[in-house]
């Protein structure tokens, strides 16, 4: 394909699509929905993994979008690890409103209502095996209470930095908000009287 025909090509892919009759054109939307599956963890998701969100509202209470659901994928993931934060990146797929019309979506989250895995936990641990091991291994190398204590108060340090360079999981719970500022214009079915 020749440059002219190509950037043919990109102008259609990049031209929104008119509206139809009972449609408005909706440009850049900010649609806040819920997580109606199953939590999205950094621990154990997969690229790929579907999810569905529940619209609550978009646009400043834009009614036509009420009862809208909205599929997407997990596009991006990274399980937190030593010294490794988590990342989690949103894709969206289709918005299917409540009239059943389905639409082609795509946008970023701009804010996600999820939490972090409890990490006091994890240090609280983390310097216990810590001065456990230390105890036992200064205390045999010098020898006596004296050894034991300086492994246990080394080993303990050890341990508690340890944990803490121990990043946490993200999770994403079902029913957690999300929000969406969507980076093509939608074809909105306008609701009719009584729905």
């Amino acid at each position: 394909m020749n440059k002219f025909g190509l950037a043919l090509a990109l102008t259609f892919a990049l031209t929104a699509v008119p509206a139809l009759a009972g449609e408005y054109v909706a440009p850049g939307s900010t649609i806040n929905a819920t997580l109606s599956t199953p939590d999205i963890n950094t621990k154990n998701a997969q690229i790929g993994d579907g999810f569905t969100l529940n619209v609550t509202s978009a646009n400043g209470g834009d009614p036509n979008f009420a009862g809208a659901v909205i599929r997407g994928h997990v596009e991006n993931v990274r399980s937190a690890g030593q010294g490794r934060t988590a990342i989690l990146t949103l894709g969206f797929d289709s918005i299917t409103y409540a009239n059943g019309h389905t639409a082609p979506i795509s946008g970023t989250v701009t804010s996600m209502a999820g939490k972090s895995d409890n990490t006091t936990a994890r240090q609280a641990i983390g310097a216990g095996a810590g001065a456990a091991v230390g105890s036992q291994t200064v205390g045999r190398i010098i020898g006596g209470s004296a050894g034991s204590v300086v492994g246990l108060l080394g080993g303990a340090a050890g341990g508690l930095a340890y944990a803490r360079n121990n990043k946490a999981n993200y999770n994403l719970a079902t029913g957690a908000a999300v929000v969406i500022q969507t980076s093509r214009s939608l074809n909105v079915p306008r609701r009719q009287a009584g729905q």
